[in-house]
C-alpha cells in the first residue's frame, strides 16, 4: 500500500507541478515523473521488505551478534541497550556479590565489525554497546559518616 501511495504522490507532484516549469512536452514530462515515482517506490518496497522480514527484539534479549566480556572485579558489561541502573562501587543500603574466581572467556575471534560489543577489563570499569538511559555509578558510596 505504501508502494503504491508514493508512486501515485510522487508521479503526480512531479508531472503536474515540478516539471512543466522545467519541461514543455507532455510525454518526456510525465514519463520523467514515472521513473522517479518507480525509484521512490522501489525504495518504499525494500524499506517495507526489510521492516517485514526483521527478528523482534524481546526486553531481555540480546540480539544475535553480540557480546559482552567483564574480565576485572565489579566490572560490567551489556552487550545491547540499559535501561536500569548500574553501580560497581560500594553501597551503605545493598552489597554486591563477590566475582566468581578464575578467568571469564575470551571473546570470540569471529565476531562481526558491526556487532554491539562490550569489553569491560578496567575494576569497577562500565562497558555499554547499545544505548543507555540508566543511572551508571563507579564510585564508593558511603553511609555519609567518615573514617
Amino acid at each position: 500500500m505504501v508502494t503504491v501511495a508514493s508512486f501515485a504522490a510522487v508521479t503526480s507532484l512531479c508531472g503536474a507541478l515540478v516539471l512543466p516549469t522545467m519541461m514543455e512536452d507532455a510525454a518526456i514530462r510525465w514519463g520523467l515523473a514515472s521513473a522517479l515515482g518507480a525509484a521512490l517506490a522501489a525504495l518504499a518496497a525494500a524499506w517495507g521488505h526489510g521492516f517485514a522480514t526483521r527478528t523482534p527484539q524481546l526486553p531481555g534479549q540480546t540480539p544475535p551478534g553480540t557480546s559482552a566480556h567483564a574480565s576485572a572485579p565489579r566490572s560490567v558489561a551489556v552487550a545491547g541497550d540499559n535501561s536500569g541502573s548500574i553501580s560497581t562501587g560500594d553501597s551503605s543500603s545493598r552489597t554486591l556479590p563477590p566475582q566468581p574466581p578464575g578467568q571469564p572467556p575470551a571473546l570470540p575471534l569471529s565476531t562481526p565489525p558491526s556487532a554491539n560489543t562490550a569489553s569491560a577489563s578496567g575494576e569497577r570499569s562500565i562497558a555499554i554497546g547499545g544505548n543507555n538511559s540508566g543511572t551508571l555509578s563507579t564510585g564508593d558510596q558511603t553511609g555519609g559518616t567518615g573514617p
